[in-house]
């Protein structure tokens, strides 16, 4: 599809373009991103140097920035910018280290909502709109029904009360890939707002035909074509998440078909801040998902203690119930403005 891919080689050179656009103020902000990890993991019976999978992007050690440009026309925002980039260690591949384009995109305001272009959140589930980026505990995206971030184009809307979203992007993943027709349609529409409100509400729905991602890992090629395979995928889900006082609760639920099987997956994420400023996060979750011949589920706890604004420690332990492997992490995570 090579109209397709000189789509996404179009949106690199927009994004380009918009960073040397003249700039009405001082509206820009830089952030310095670091963090080591490391644990055990009783499959291997050795030290690990990732929280999730050696092949995904999240977590792993890494040094990179976070970049976010405002513009506006000297009355008002008219967009915005956000790069995010890193260079983290992969032990799964030679030489060691990896390259992460996390954010690139461009928001442009529009009357009644903002169109995005670039690699973002698809619309759909908790993942859309909660950031999750340097948090252990893992996510729906992390159990193939969904993506972390995708290329492509999406917008947002938001109605005072209600809220709409929409994507339409490749459907592999944080890597650009698009020789088979690979592609993902999503939505969500909702309601509140979890920093204003204290709760959201949501209702998804997904249709594509897209690849098995892990970062920017693709599935195994089919030996003698050297493709990748497709999966149809339908899934329709609901989301939510509520905090009173201290205590918070999430959910994330998908139901519908991959593989051409029947698919479902369920997460439910509880716990508690402690400490001035909420400095101190204890949380639990359970993961279920069942895909084609997977089924499985993973239970899992974390603590996150914030020495500075700009320093963080966390411990995880996850138990895989399928592959019955428990895993100790731990997280120093640092991320400091910088003056520009």
């Amino acid at each position: 599809m090579k109209s397709t891919t000189g789509f996404l080689i179009g949106i690199l050179i927009l994004l380009i373009l918009m960073a040397f656009q003249p700039l009405f103020g001082d509206d820009q902000l830089l952030f310095l991103e670091g963090q080591l990890v490391g644990g055990y993991s009783s499959l291997t019976n050795g030290p690990i140097l990732y929280s999730h999978h050696a092949k995904d992007s999240m977590q792993k050690p890494s040094l990179g920035f976070d970049y976010i440009r405002k513009f506006n026309n000297g009355f008002r925002d008219t967009g915005t910018l956000a790069v995010q980039y890193r260079v983290a260690y992969n032990e799964s591949i030679k030489p060691r280290f990896e390259s992460q384009i996390y954010n690139l995109y461009y928001k442009h305001k529009l009357p009644g909502f903002d169109l995005w272009m670039g690699s973002n959140r698809p619309a759909a589930g908790l993942s859309s709109y909660l950031d999750n980026h340097a948090a252990l505990l893992p996510d729906m995206t992390m159990k193939v029904f969904t993506f972390d971030r995708d290329w492509g184009a999406g917008l947002d809307a938001d109605c005072g009360w209600i809220r709409f979203a929409a994507s339409a992007t490749n459907g592999a993943g944080m890597r650009i890939y698009n020789k088979k027709g690979n592609y993902m349609l999503a939505a969500r529409i909702g309601i509140g707002d979890f920093n204003k409100s204290n709760y959201t509400l949501g209702l998804s729905g997904i249709h594509g035909k897209v690849l098995e991602a892990m970062g920017y890992n693709l599935g195994h090629a089919n030996s003698a074509t050297g493709e990748y395979t497709l999966h149809p995928e339908d899934y329709i889900g609901a989301d939510g998440s509520l905090r009173y006082l201290n205590y918070f609760l999430k959910f994330d639920a998908l139901s519908g078909q991959f593989y051409n099987q029947p698919a479902r997956a369920l997460l439910v994420r509880t716990g508690f801040n402690l400490l001035s400023e909420d400095r101190l996060s204890l949380e639990a979750q359970y993961l279920y998902s069942k895909h084609a011949v997977f089924n499985n589920a993973n239970l899992a706890a974390s603590v996150t203690y914030r020495i500075t604004p700009d320093l963080a420690l966390r411990a995880l332990f996850d138990y895989d119930l399928r592959a019955d492997e428990s895993k100790i992490v731990g997280q120093i995570y640092y991320y400091k403005g910088l003056g520009l």
